[in-house]
């Protein structure tokens, strides 16, 4: 009977049994996995509200320090606002009004228009890496490079107001400088700002001077002002090559009929740009010390060109002084360092209109002291060849006279 009671035991189970069994194991763990879930959620719950809390406490800890650092740059003086920032505090603060009204800065949750532009033009004017803004203003990497990127975006939207409109010499000028070119618009020159390319881009981008830069090409008027930009040519580009792109792009260089601006020897002399004479004594420091005076006609108009051709240098040498992110390769793309390039020029031109004395100014020159139909084809000219030996010789009949 016991063997019987076992094999019994032993039987399989009936449909009906076998799904009634099936039934009860499929809810038991459909109770085990919405137990599971239940505990799993409550304690990310209360992990999210501990961090809440936690975050609250280190912001409550962090805005008045963030806004006594900031007061202490854009309130306190003037003289450590111009340190940090380039500019003073009347300068700064008009400036936060034209990139919020025109160019569309605007204030986020946790940070003020003030704060993003700050930071901004600290890392232009300093070249400061995004690990040190983040310790300085107490923000976060992410939070730095949001407000970089917004800030570029709105100055660039200041272009046509930033831009300066030059004026041609007028003929009753006075100026030793100018006088003797008269419709002269300002200068024009290239100069190489160093960047980061991808090893493959390297050979394009290589200067004769072996350095890895891109060629800026900058337009002045005589006051120091950028009238045009155009950065972006590799360093290997032609100065020849990046002005005849210049002038023909759809939204380029202009210059009108009988105007033109001063150029150096490395461009060609012509209609809309008037070079020096080749194979004769022409930069400043040939004129300077014991070295004698101009011999010749096409020595006296190469050296009163260069005095006045000078002012871009002295525009370039602003820039850079100004903006150390110029004076040294960054990690930002070729895209983006080029509109940076940019954007010190045009924030160069806002410090020279709403700045009334400029210690920069003062300092660069006093180093320079010791140290109508519109053109679009760069081309040498015979009427522009013999216009300016024209002009040489009325230099060189005028000191004769005197």
């Amino acid at each position: 009977m016991e063997k019987l009671g076992v094999i019994m035991d032993l039987q399989p189970l009936s449909s009906t049994e076998y799904i009634i069994l099936e039934e009860i194991m499929c809810q038991q763990f459909l109770v085990v996995l919405i137990c599971l879930f239940m505990a799993s959620h409550g304690h990310s719950l209360r992990r999210r509200c501990r961090n809440r809390r936690e975050i609250r406490y280190c912001m409550s800890v962090r805005v008045p320090k963030i806004i006594s650092h900031l007061h202490c740059i854009i309130n306190n003086n003037d003289s450590i606002c111009i340190d940090k920032l380039r500019m003073d505090r009347n300068a700064f603060h008009t400036l936060v009004i034209l990139t919020k009204d025109i160019g569309g800065l605007t204030d986020s949750k946790s940070m003020s228009s003030s704060e993003k532009l700050a930071m901004f033009l600290n890392i232009l004017a300093h070249h400061e890496k995004n690990r040190s803004i983040k310790v300085d203003y107490i923000r976060s990497g992410w939070s730095v490079s949001q407000a970089f990127n917004e800030c570029l975006s709105a100055i660039l939207k200041l272009t046509p107001l930033l831009l300066v409109d030059p004026k041609p010499v007028l003929e009753d000028e006075v100026e030793d400088r100018w006088k003797w070119f008269k419709g002269c618009l300002g200068a024009l020159d290239d100069t190489y700002i160093q960047i980061r390319v991808p090893s493959q881009y390297k050979p394009r981008y290589r200067t004769r001077k072996g350095e890895i830069a891109t060629n800026v090409l900058g337009v002045c008027d005589r006051n120091l002002n950028f009238t045009y930009v155009l950065p972006g040519w590799e360093g290997s580009a032609a100065d020849g090559h990046v002005l005849r792109d210049a002038v023909t792009r759809r939204n380029g260089l202009k210059i009108h009929e009988g105007n033109y601006y001063l150029c150096d020897g490395g461009y060609t002399n012509g209609k809309g740009f008037l070079s020096p004479y080749r194979g004769y004594r022409y930069w400043l420091k040939d004129w300077r010390g014991d070295n004698p005076l101009p011999q010749c006609k096409e020595e006296l108009f190469n050296m009163r060109h260069a005095r006045a051709r000078n002012v871009i240098e002295m525009t370039f040498g602003l820039l850079k002084g100004r903006w150390g992110i110029l004076r040294s390769s960054s990690w930002y793309s070729v895209k983006v360092h080029n509109r940076i390039i940019s954007a010190c020029c045009l924030i160069h031109n806002f410090i020279r209109r709403e700045m009334e004395v400029d210690p920069l100014d003062i300092d660069m020159k006093e180093q320079m002291e010791y140290q109508h139909e519109n053109i679009d084809v760069v081309e040498s000219s015979q009427e522009w060849t013999t216009w300016r030996d024209e002009l040489a010789q009325s230099m060189w009949n005028a000191r004769s006279n005197n």
